[in-house]
């Protein structure tokens, strides 16, 4: 009985720990967030659509009410980004990494903006911080090495 008691628990935690979803915007595994406003879940389905437009009014309202979320902050670079708003995205990017400097998504995508700018160092920088941040790998270390790979000036 307590081993099963013990089993729980432990699947309890580890369900707690490896369930939480994975914020990479460009990425197959982004998914909605039950802890987080409403207008950032209907902004993951926007920008899956490819509607920055749209997004962008639905994280900025999310802003509004989770005004530190490092996960708001690098949706709305991502949505500037894609919209070709660069300098915004520039902001909202080192928003996300001043409440979070390890935030994989910021940083991955930080990293692409680098690229677009002609600034491949900055890029390989950001590159250097994931794989430090991702020793066991993720899709954000792959991601920027793959664009850092494939770019050409």
């Amino acid at each position: 009985m307590k081993a099963k008691k013990f089993l729980s628990v432990g699947a309890a935690v580890l369900a707690i720990v490896y369930g939480t979803a994975a914020f990479a915007a460009g990425s197959d595994d982004y998914a909605p967030a039950a802890a987080k406003p409403a207008t950032y879940n209907a902004a993951v389905g926007m920008i899956k659509d490819k509607n920055y437009a749209d997004a962008i009014i639905q994280l900025e309202a999310a802003e509004k009410s989770t005004p530190k979320d490092a996960d708001v902050q690098n949706l709305l670079g991502f949505a500037h980004r894609k919209s070709g708003q660069l300098n915004k995205a520039a902001a909202y990017y080192s928003s996300a990494l001043t409440l979070d400097p390890k935030h994989k998504g910021a940083l991955e995508y930080q990293g692409e903006l680098f690229l677009m700018l002609g600034d491949k160092a900055s890029a390989e920088k950001n590159l250097q911080k994931l794989d430090k941040i991702c020793w066991l790998g993720c899709s954000e270390l792959d991601d920027l090495r793959t664009a850092i790979r494939n770019y050409q000036p």
